[in-house]
Parts: C-alpha cells; structure tokens; sequence
C-alpha cells in the first residue's frame, strides 16, 4: 500500500527535519512539503530526496494557484496546498497533517486501511498530544510522554485533575482530540484540516469509517515559546481565528490579553501544557497516557546522516527567534 502526507510547514529548521527522517523511515511514498516561507538550509539537507517533494508557496505558486493570491488565513493556504497534493499524489492513502504530528502505529493501520471497502472514502484516526512532567528539563524538544482524550462524556476526573484550568482543554487535551483522517486518493474528496469533505448527500457512515487505536502523536508546541508563538497566530491582533473549539480559543484569548504578563503565560503554560507527578499518575491509571514509541533524534541521523542539527529546547528556541525577527516571513 502506498500513502502520502501533505503538510504546509513554517518552522526551524531542525524540527522540520525530525518529521521528514520518521515519515521517511516509515516508508511513506511521498511527502508533500510546501514551504509557507523560504528555507534554504533545509533544501541543502533534503536535496532531490525521492520521497519529499518540497514546494516553496511564494508568489508566483499563489498566482498559480486556485485561490489566485496568497490567503491571509494560514488554515486556508493549508487546505489549498492539501487539495493540490490530493490531485497530483499516485498513491492509494493520503493524510493531511501537520509538522508537529506524527503517524505511528501503522502495521495496525495500514492492515485495516486495507480491508475498508471501497465504499469507504477516508478513515479517521486518533491522537495523543505530548505534555511534559512539570520541574523536568527535557533533553530535546521530542522527549515526553502523550496524553489520550477521555471518553465524549464529560468525565468526573477531569475538574479534579486540573482544577480551574480544566477550562482550558477539552476531554483532557489542549489541542484537538478528534484525530485526523486518512483519505483514498483515488476519492477526489477535498481535505479539510482534520477530515475529508465527503460527496454532498452523503451520510457520514456511507463513507468514513474510524481506526479504534491511536495513530497520531501531537507535539503540541515543541517548547514554551514555540508554544506561545502557535496561540498569537490564533490570535493575530488579539481576534481569535474561528472557528477553534472552545478551551483553545480561551487560551489564544489569554495569551494575547496578557501578552506582556510573563508570570501569567508561564502559569498558563505550566497546568495547560504540563503535568504534576501526580497527574501523570492519575492519568496513566485511568488509561489516559501513553509513552512516546518514537526515537525523532536517531531518525534524523538515519535518514539524514550528514545534518548537525541541535534538537535542545534553547537552540529551537533561538531558530524560533529567526522567524520571528523577521529573517524570514512572519506572515504564517
């Protein structure tokens, strides 16, 4: 079975490499990279790699493109830049996903993609989304353990384990918990950012189907910064870009209204993105956490044996600084 992924990337340098090396060694047919700013390093590293295809979405791709003009909203160059994968991918699965994310699992996946009837045009898959242990200084931005979403219901665990801030996550997570989805190419259905759009009439259980294991892990802001960088574009002038489900449009609300109160967005940070002893206890008696099963740092020098890359919280920090100073477009 052949899949692709398609993703529409604007980080450092060294956190892109580390999903290309694990999708690579995977086996995926192709990735389709497109670059929203320009990254010369990471082209010198990738070269002419059979399976990535990078596309750099400057102005001339944006006038060739069915949108015609770059769009300000950075989930629809996304979706623009998934379609246009779909259309020219040759494999037989493709997943729409985003740099932080990465497919595991996929003996188990792949075997079921296989025996879905040819009814069924796109399977969701789930997510675990990474949280550190609070007091701890992980040795690279890939270190942590996931934690899994609780069960639909509102669960009773939930206000005792994170008290007030359990305001700020939704079925125990801080992103999304509703997975993404792997579609058939030869479908031509369109890709959302977490599902495919099936045919106008049809019924959800016609035509989609749902992995029952996790499949997805989330890296849900690779450090504090970076983290922080990802709610101030949620939130560009302090208008929160809609639609986001409720927990995450009050932590892009507040990361902006406090946006010079360091105090308040390391408390934010430390019960939305961490976790106490105590918590990670709870949650991996309740089934709720999972260890990482993949190794990002031996990947990259697998894949890309000659690439130095410093994959410590400080140097992805100082990458992130980059960006954002303006030595390459800020615009994401």
């Amino acid at each position: 079975m052949r899949w692709d992924i398609v993703t529409t990337a604007f980080e450092p340098t060294a956190v892109t490499l580390g999903f290309l090396a694990h999708h690579v060694d995977l086996g995926v047919n192709r990735i389709w990279l497109h670059l929203d700013a320009p990254n010369a390093e990471l082209e010198a590293i990738v070269g002419d790699h059979p399976q990535i295809r990078i596309i750099n979405c400057d102005d001339a791709y944006w006038a060739a493109s069915a949108n015609g003009a770059r769009p300000w909203d950075f989930r629809v160059r996304q979706t623009i830049n998934a379609d246009a994968a779909m259309a020219q991918s040759d494999a037989d699965w493709i997943a729409h996903i985003d740099a932080d994310e990465y497919v595991t699992n996929t003996g188990a996946l792949f075997a079921f993609l296989d025996r879905q009837p040819k009814e069924i045009l796109t399977v969701v898959v789930r997510n675990g989304e990474r949280v550190h242990q609070r007091g701890q200084t992980p040795a690279h931005v890939f270190a942590g353990a996931f934690r899994l979403p609780f069960p639909p219901k509102i669960h009773r665990a939930l206000p005792v384990l994170y008290g007030q801030y359990n305001r700020y996550l939704q079925k125990g997570l801080a992103g999304y918990w509703h997975g993404k989805a792997f579609t058939r190419v030869s479908s031509g259905l369109r890709l959302a950012l977490h599902r495919a759009k099936l045919p106008e009439g049809m019924k959800v259980h016609q035509g989609q189907s749902e992995f029952p294991e996790r499949v997805i892990l989330h890296f849900d802001g690779m450090t504090k910064a970076h983290w922080l960088d990802k709610m101030r574009k949620k939130a560009p002038d302090g208008k929160v870009l809609k639609p986001h489900n409720p927990a995450r449009i009050r932590q892009a609300q507040d990361v902006w209204d406090h946006r010079d109160n360091s105090d308040y967005l390391d408390d934010l940070y430390r019960h939305v993105k961490e976790i106490s002893g105590f918590q990670g206890l709870m949650l991996r008696l309740l089934g709720r956490m999972t260890p990482s099963d993949v190794d990002v740092p031996a990947k990259i020098k697998k894949v890309f044996p000659e690439a130095q890359v410093d994959l410590s919280p400080a140097a992805v920090d100082a990458a992130l600084k980059d960006i954002q100073d303006g030595r390459v477009p800020t615009s994401f």
